[in-house]
């Protein structure tokens, strides 16, 4: 439980929890479409997508553990609230064994490979930070990506538990609830009502709760929005 976490073993976690028997189908019928399209005649009516196959890696020989759907990556984005974004998004530097592994897999495929996306913290993008933890992909012919390197530290284990509350407005709320529901239960008697009768479990208490709910929500909605935190479902291809 208080593990720190690790970007590449969170990764096929989540691909295998969802990955699914019609998931085979779906990959099988993308790569018979993109087969398709670079044969024949067909190469010159979908010329621009022939010319861009050049810079897309071809799994047939990769390591399939290593292949990721943009789905699993979104789950792994939204659940620790991370970025995927373009190569050009990141400031620094990546490291000399990401760039020796690139220089492989263009040997290999004989490609020059492009549109590399990054996988981190948004934070890290912009701001210097040695143990900041990242993972390179390139993409594939059949719109997946396949992980080329990763670095840094691991995740600290409360990463989740903090990203909760902003992966969508579901979370947001159930978070709310939850906090003021703890809140109230933690009120001795005596602050809630001058009335010596009441017992803990009373109207006052209750009362107190959507009291509270509503000031609680209004704080969250203005932090929100005041300080531009968008939910991870929508922002985690957003620089």
């Amino acid at each position: 439980m208080f593990a720190a976490i690790d970007i590449e073993k969170e990764l096929h976690r989540q691909k295998i929890k969802s990955f699914k028997n019609e998931d085979i189908i779906i990959d099988e019928v993308n790569k018979l479409f993109s087969k398709n399209l670079y044969e024949g005649k067909n190469v010159l009516t979908n010329l621009k997508s022939y010319n861009n196959s050049f810079a897309f890696l071809d799994e047939t020989n990769l390591d399939k553990n290593y292949i990721y759907s943009p789905k699993t990556l979104k789950k792994i984005c939204i659940l620790l609230r991370l970025k995927f974004l373009d190569n050009t998004s990141f400031k620094f530097d990546v490291p000399y064994e990401a760039s020796l592994k690139i220089n492989d897999l263009n040997n290999l495929q004989g490609k020059d490979l492009q549109g590399f996306k990054i996988l981190g913290e948004k934070k890290s993008f912009f701001t210097k930070n040695q143990n900041a933890n990242f993972a390179i992909f390139a993409p594939t012919l059949y719109g997946n990506y396949y992980l080329i390197h990763k670095w840094g530290s691991k995740l600290k284990w409360h990463k989740k538990l903090f990203a909760f509350p902003v992966r969508n407005f579901e979370c947001l709320s159930l978070s709310v609830i939850l906090f003021t529901l703890t809140v109230t239960l933690s009120l001795p008697t005596f602050l809630i009502t001058l009335d010596k009768s009441a017992t803990y479990f009373c109207s006052y208490r209750i009362a107190v709760f959507f009291h509270l709910l509503i000031f609680f929500s209004g704080f969250t909605a203005y932090y929100l929005v005041g300080f531009n935190k968008p939910f991870s479902d929508t922002s985690w291809k957003d620089k």
